[in-house]
């Protein structure tokens, strides 16, 4: 390569160079990037996605009860974490229970039915040895619960739970395997159920979590939630805290229900070693009754309430058909 002089200096100084030497490659590949064709593959694969996905943000439920003239009550259920020893059994099963075996009762699940914790959950995994059975094992028998919920019309619709969501570090969604073939809406990511009872319809908004939530004001975030997410809502249902509290409040004229569903993880430590109380005096199990005649929407803090309520009707009733055949009217 023939040495070349190049000036440095206003005082004529030079130094040698020498040329670059450049080599020809004529197969380079050049690699295509076709905008369009990669626009329509993307399109295709997110309407793959969305036909394959069970959940919804929107749901419809017509609710038959045996009684139609008597309202319908809801066992609003969250936090039971099923696989847990900390989780106290014998309250969940007399709750489900009485909701399985009695008439005008139905149930609404928002989360964490599951413990699910998992080995590759970093600090959160030393929750795998408060679990006796395994995650699958868990979820099998969520399935088989609410599979006779399900089969009866008793349930009335599912959210998701930041529990059942860890499974997603499998590639693999809660909703999309252990609940598909449940007949009820699945809120993947929360949303609104309209509740047709009799005459009337309620639209119930939950989600597992919402921003907001405070220790002092334990329904604060369902308020949030109703601000900015679900202004029309008549019923707003959040769980994840594992705190319990139920309060009628007026927006826009309108009675409004915020609940927030407790737990039945009771023996739960994790709260108290935070600072955060514990779940003792959160026990699950928020009823909510609905009128089928007028928009009436009365709160009972446990399933022993609404059953006593309902017991008591339906002996009010059968009073009042057995005076009617005895000619008093």
């Amino acid at each position: 390569m023939a040495r070349q002089e190049l000036v440095i200096n206003g005082r004529g100084e030079t130094k040698a160079v020498y040329p670059v030497e450049r080599t020809h490659f004529a197969d380079k590949k050049i690699p295509v990037v076709d905008e369009e064709h990669l626009l329509s593959q993307l399109v295709q694969a997110r309407r793959v996605y969305r036909e394959m996905e069970v959940g919804q943000r929107e749901g419809t439920v017509e609710i038959r009860p045996q009684y139609p003239d008597l309202p319908v009550y809801l066992w609003l259920n969250t936090d039971s974490h099923i696989g847990s020893v900390l989780t106290d059994y014998e309250a969940f099963l007399r709750d489900y229970r009485r909701v399985l075996e009695t008439p005008n009762f139905y149930a609404i699940s928002n989360g964490d039915e599951v413990d699910n914790f998992m080995v590759s959950l970093g600090k959160a995994a030393t929750g795998v040895y408060e679990d006796p059975i395994t995650p699958q094992q868990q979820a099998l028998l969520v399935q088989s619960l609410f599979r006779k919920l399900d089969g009866q019309g008793k349930l009335l619709g599912m959210s998701f739970g930041n529990h059942n969501q860890w499974l997603r570090g499998s590639g693999y969604k809660f909703e999309n395997t252990w609940l598909r073939e449940l007949h009820c809406p699945i809120l993947n990511c929360g949303g609104v159920l309209h509740l047709k009872v009799g005459e009337q319809t309620y639209d119930l908004a939950m989600s597992h979590t919402h921003w907001g939530s405070s220790k002092l004001n334990p329904t604060n975030a369902t308020k949030r939630m109703q601000e900015h997410e679900y202004p029309n809502a008549d019923i707003l249902f959040l769980g994840h805290t594992h705190q319990k509290e139920v309060l009628h409040f007026n927006r826009g004229g309108k009675d409004r229900v915020a609940v927030v569903g407790g737990t039945y993880k009771v023996d739960d430590e994790f709260g108290a070693e935070h600072g955060m109380g514990n779940s003792r005096w959160n026990e699950g199990g928020i009823t909510l009754a609905l009128s089928p005649h007028r928009r009436n929407i009365q709160a009972y803090y446990t399933t022993e309430d609404a059953i006593e309520s309902f017991n008591i009707q339906m002996a009010v009733r059968y009073a009042e058909r057995e005076r009617t055949r005895g000619g008093d009217i």
